[in-house]
């Protein structure tokens, strides 16, 4: 109520009824909302706060005001009446907008991000820091009378890309509530068992998928391979716990992941001293002949033997290849960071390995923390056109993939760093890229 009593206050009235006849929300379509004609107002502040000249208290409060708010609409079209990224760099400091690219990215992600979307759904009132999961989401369809529930399934059912790939790319960009929303827990599988609905198998097999995304992705955007081997050993484990359902969702969450670990892959083998090439090389083979000989059936001794001898060991049973896997020399998690690598021809490494994973179409599918680290090398220094050139590629990619990391990376990379290192053309495409914004 402060906010509106601000916002009544600030129209010249003392009603909420002269609010809503006032100019303060005369300014997109007309609502009958209190509380979307206080985001109207706030959006016109904005406006009025930038129109003409600004001095550092009016650039100071349209950065709070844009980072203050956490709702799409609003900060969306704060984003637009301002004229997008072009007219926040001609009004505001470099640093004030780093902030708001920080902003625009978590709420990007609250709007875009799929799961956040069954989660308000399904259960109403989202608190973006501790949310709801998406086990909590199926069980609210599980509740449905029997008349809804299959048509909620089918609509699940068919956002299983969307609803994956989301998880992967906040996962791979290590936003940490998005990724845990993700969650699924053992009992939310079995109560989807137990009542037996429409497309039950359908319905369990997206819920393992789910689970095996985040723990691929949040490994393999660390270059932490070890628990890796843990996915690969559910394909061939025979516990009863595992079930076959289980075991194909494994390998089908491996399957789609392909261009993460092949952009993972390739950055190693360009960047990585010979220990790491060894490590990500011995996993490569591991996972395809797992993968090249997944079984209908457990126990499987001959994959395992394969796996086995992919990564120069002998094993028949599961225990086998835990402790063949237990032995192997990979260190390679956290170790292996571009800065640390490229040294004074960093630049020139960074632009051959953007223009390798971009011919392959896997440069979107780089880890965010490897996405920064190339655009810092490319940064760092003298830059020339063709600098310029892989720094667009990443970001354009990081937009294509998931429209909240470009601002993420902006926002990271620092947009004083950018706005001085890119000219010409180059710089209108980046700016191009940024005011790209609906």
């Amino acid at each position: 109520m402060e906010q509106v009593r601000h916002y009544v206050g600030d129209s010249g009235n003392t009603t909420v009824r002269g609010f809503l006849a006032s100019e303060a929300v005369d300014f997109d379509p007309p609502s009958d909302s209190l509380r979307q004609n206080v985001k109207k107002a706030n959006v016109r502040s904005v406006y009025e706060l930038a129109d003409g000249s600004t001095d550092d208290d009016d650039e100071n409060e349209i950065r709070d005001r844009m980072c203050a708010s956490q709702n799409s609409y609003e900060l969306i079209r704060m984003f637009q009446i301002i004229d997008r990224w072009e007219g926040l760099d001609d009004e505001l400091p470099e640093g004030h907008l780093d902030q708001i690219a920080a902003n625009l990215a978590q709420v990007l992600d609250q709007k875009l991000y799929e799961v956040y979307g069954l989660i308000r759904r399904y259960r109403g009132i989202l608190d973006y820091a501790s949310p709801p999961t998406l086990g909590d989401c199926v069980l609210e369809i599980l509740r449905l009378p029997s008349v809804h529930m299959p048509g909620e399934i089918d609509r699940l059912l068919a956002r299983k890309d969307a609803v994956l790939g989301g998880i992967a790319s906040v996962t791979m960009r290590e936003r940490v509530a998005p990724r845990d929303a993700a969650r699924v827990i053992p009992q939310v599988i079995q109560a989807c068992i137990d009542r037996g609905p429409h497309r039950v198998n359908e319905l369990v097999a997206l819920l393992h998928e789910a689970n095996y995304t985040t723990r691929i992705c949040a490994p393999l955007a660390r270059l932490d391979y070890r628990p890796l081997y843990d996915v690969i050993t559910d394909m061939v484990n025979p516990d009863p716990l595992i079930s076959n359902t289980q075991r194909t969702a494994c390998r089908d969450a491996c399957l789609r992941l392909q261009p993460e670990f092949a952009a993972a892959r390739d950055a190693v083998d360009d960047i990585g001293p010979g220990p790491a090439k060894a490590t990500v090389n011995r996993f490569t083979a591991a996972l395809k002949a797992a993968l090249d000989n997944f079984p209908t059936s457990v126990p499987a001794p001959g994959v395992i033997s394969a796996i086995a001898a992919a990564i120069g060991g002998v094993a028949s049973t599961v225990a086998d290849l835990i402790t063949t896997v237990q032995s192997l020399p990979d260190e390679l998690g956290g170790s292996l960071t571009l800065a640390s690598l490229l040294n004074s021809s960093g630049d020139d490494t960074a632009r051959q390995l953007v223009g390798k994973l971009n011919s392959q179409n896997t440069l979107g599918h780089l880890s965010f923390g490897l996405k920064l680290e190339l655009l810092n090398a490319l940064l760092d220094g003298f830059t020339v056109d063709d600098d310029e050139n892989a720094i667009n590629l990443i970001l354009t990619a990081a937009r294509n993939r998931d429209q909240a990391e470009v601002y993420q990376l902006v926002s990271a990379a620092g947009w004083e760093a950018l706005d001085t290192s890119v000219d010409g053309e180059q710089y209108e495409e980046l700016e191009t890229t940024l005011n790209d914004l609906n």
